[in-house]
């Protein structure tokens, strides 16, 4: 039978994935020290810990009929609380922070959950698998399997507001499949309508499970300092005109209470109301409380726990049957060049160090092509016997 490699303990390996094709483009090289030789990095980074304490108290939120969550990621996240060993990122500063960043992700999420096509009452599924033999019946690549794992595949009345607009036909039946992807990050995704239809894995995903309707639940981490005048705010619960999920921008800081507009535009309305001195705000009494009758006039006043300065996006898109069968020819490349190289035992190191291929950052870099054995040491572990099948486990994700 076909395989892609035999690893350390002599089993031929024939599951594929978005993820471990990604690492074989990227470098030949790290492929093999992480799928082959199963080098992986320690489970220590704040980032993949945080994520997954997330998702799992979404799916808990869907599981529990909608009741629970936040008490169920403060739960999760507790038990991090005490592990030294965890690494941060300048974003996420540390357990506490982070901690707070997610007791408001999930507020957030309850609080529009409603409104997305992603309904309760089991018509979301979680962690639902597909698998495809890419070459079926071919000698040499045959009975390789493409993989992955779907965070949610959701059941959906076909005219959904956040979906895309298109014609539904009755013999695509009465519900619409719907791949949703949860994702973190730092930096907030494309607004653009439609945006989610060209991510690479979503691509994939569709390809896999012949769902064409994808989306992406993107959690955006921000600062959890007290916001300040300009700062961008989320709403995670309705406040007079504005629904839970609303963005808005801060005019003023009133002890425990915020003036709150619409929009940047806004604030410079109120400050053209208040007027300048040379090149700063007029500062007298008068000046000021022009302002307050500015603000008195267009803004709303809320206290400050109902808004977070995290941030939720919601992205939908619809991938064409043309770009669904091209992320299934990736798939079908990655494959042919992997069973290739373990065949020929070429393993080619292609990292680099400037752009457009700046690979620095990366810790297989770091701790194999640079020979750093300390970094190494400290943060690779060798899979043991035991680990081994987990490791192999694709991280589809």
């Amino acid at each position: 039978m076909a395989h892609l490699y035999v690893n350390s303990r002599g089993t031929p390996w024939r599951k594929h994935s978005y993820s471990a094709g990604n690492t074989f483009d990227q470098c030949p090289y790290k492929y093999f020290l992480q799928k082959v030789l199963g080098w992986r990095e320690r489970d220590n980074k704040g980032r993949f810990l945080f994520g997954k304490a997330l998702e799992e108290s979404i799916q808990f939120h869907h599981d529990h009929g909608g009741e629970g969550a936040v008490e169920d990621f403060k739960r999760r996240w507790a038990v991090h609380q005490e592990d030294g060993n965890i690494s941060y990122t300048d974003q996420e500063k540390n357990w506490e922070n982070c901690g707070i960043m997610g007791t408001d992700m999930i507020k957030l999420y309850v609080a529009v959950q409603p409104t997305l096509p992603i309904p309760l009452g089991g018509r979301s599924v979680f962690q639902r698998e597909y698998a495809k033999e890419v070459f079926p019946g071919d000698p040499n690549y045959g009975d390789i399997e493409d993989a992955g794992k779907l965070d949610i595949v959701t059941y959906v009345e076909p005219y959904h507001e956040k979906l895309p607009k298109i014609e539904w036909k009755p013999e695509w039946g009465v519900v619409r499949s719907v791949i949703v992807d949860i994702k973190t990050s730092a930096l907030d995704f494309p607004e653009q309508p439609g945006m989610a239809a060209l991510d690479t894995q979503l691509r994939r995903y569709s390809w896999l499970s012949g769902i064409r309707d994808v989306s992406l639940l993107w959690f955006v981490k921000n600062s959890v300092a007290a916001p300040k005048k300009g700062t961008q705010i989320t709403f995670i619960e309705p406040r007079g005109s504005y629904a839970a999920g609303t963005e808005a921008i801060v005019a003023k800081i009133d002890g425990d209470y915020l003036w709150i507009v619409p929009s940047e535009f806004m604030v410079l309305e109120m400050d053209k109301a208040q007027g300048r001195k040379a090149d700063k705000l007029d500062q007298t009494d008068e000046a000021k409380q022009r302002a307050q009758n500015w603000l008195d006039q267009f803004a709303a006043v809320v206290p400050l726990t109902s808004v977070t300065r995290q941030r939720l996006q919601f992205n939908a898109g619809r991938v064409s049957e043309q770009s669904a069968n091209d992320a299934g020819r990736i798939a079908a490349r990655q494959i042919v060049g992997i069973v290739n190289a373990w065949k020929n035992n070429e393993w080619p190191d292609t990292f680099g160090i400037r752009y457009p291929k700046d690979d620095r950052n990366d810790s297989f870099f770091r701790a194999f092509s640079l020979g750093d054995e300390a970094y190494k040491k400290a943060n690779f572990t060798k899979s043991d016997e035991k680990a081994f099948d987990d490791l192999f486990q694709e991280d589809t994700q």
